[in-house]
């Protein structure tokens, strides 16, 4: 049942040109920031999310999201859920994945702890 409307919330936030990417009971927004619209329409994605959890019942447990920039961060907007602002971090794991704030995507401090 929760397959169902999982997979309608990926059609909700793809009609709002954010892209999103399902595991399991999770789900990862992400966007290419070029300027302040497209900082407007990932808050109006995040507040789609809020409603639609809301209508099917269900709850964004807000505690574990977050904002993570890759690349040229020239801005810090502020994002926030059901009224309650997203920290951003430097560094996520991501499937077993240390994924880091860089100009690009680096894997580094996952392999630095394999030593």
């Amino acid at each position: 049942m929760f397959l169902i409307f999982i997979n309608e919330l990926n059609l909700v936030l793809e009609k709002l040109g954010i892209k999103v990417k399902l595991f399991a009971d999770g789900a990862k927004l992400y966007l290419k920031v070029r300027d302040d619209n497209d900082i407007i329409k990932l808050q109006a994605a995040l507040d789609s999310l809020s409603t639609w959890a809301e209508s099917c019942q269900l709850t964004v447990s807000v505690e574990k999201c977050f904002v993570l920039n890759i690349g040229n961060v020239v801005v810090q907007p502020q994002f926030s859920i059901n009224g309650m602002s997203l920290p951003t971090v430097l560094s996520c794991r991501d499937l077993g994945v240390i994924v880091c704030f860089a100009q690009f995507v680096t894997f580094c401090p996952h392999f630095r702890n394999r030593g």
